[in-house]
């Protein structure tokens, strides 16, 4: 397993070490593609991370059928709106640092996508501070060279201990497999 820190946010690449190693075949196309593809999953994060809106807006399709899925939210569609989201979750944050762990990163001709889970400790504007993970799946679509995100699809899970923990403390909504307090203002 690698392990890569930038700028707050902290990645593990299970396998990428016997993948990625010189060798035969370390220059090929495929390969290359992938660490971009990688490049840019990281650059989104770093964005995030940030709270920089011009370097989110770099990374971005401008495709009418592009779509981001924050946690608890509808599906915002189009780049206009997706935009606006990431304003106004910058505007509520005063910091995030994520740790992501499990990415798996695929490429097949002009298509990629990036699945992983992020584990964020956020703190609002307000003061408040909390952590949460979600698992999270990006496509993204290669046009004239340069790999831009099409879909960003992000949902809270919690493991079997805190769900455990809920269930005990009567937190936990057993239809919706909610808890109360939970991720309908929580970033991805």
């Amino acid at each position: 397993m690698s392990k890569r820190s930038d700028e707050g946010v902290e990645t593990l690449i299970d396998g990428a070490d016997e993948d990625r190693t010189p060798g035969p075949g370390a220059g090929t196309p495929l390969t290359r593609e992938l660490n971009r593809v990688e490049e840019a999953n990281l650059a989104f994060y770093e964005a995030f991370h940030a709270r920089d809106i011009a370097k989110m807006e770099r990374l971005w399709s401008r495709s009418p059928h592009s779509r981001c899925i924050h946690p608890g939210w509808e599906p915002v569609v189009g780049w206009s709106e997706i935009r606006q989201s990431w304003v106004d979750i910058f505007r509520t944050m005063k910091g995030i640092e994520f740790s992501l762990e499990d990415v798996h990163v695929e490429v097949s001709e002009n298509s990629a996508w990036v699945n992983l889970v992020a584990h964020a400790e956020v703190e609002t504007e307000d003061g408040d501070a909390f952590q949460t993970s979600v698992v999270s799946t990006s496509i993204l679509e290669r046009i004239e060279g340069q790999w831009y995100i099409v879909l960003h699809h992000a949902s809270h899970f919690a493991d079997d201990e805190e769900e455990l923990e809920a269930e005990e403390d009567g937190e936990m909504d057993f239809e919706t497999g909610d808890i109360p307090g939970g991720s309908d203002d929580k970033p991805n």
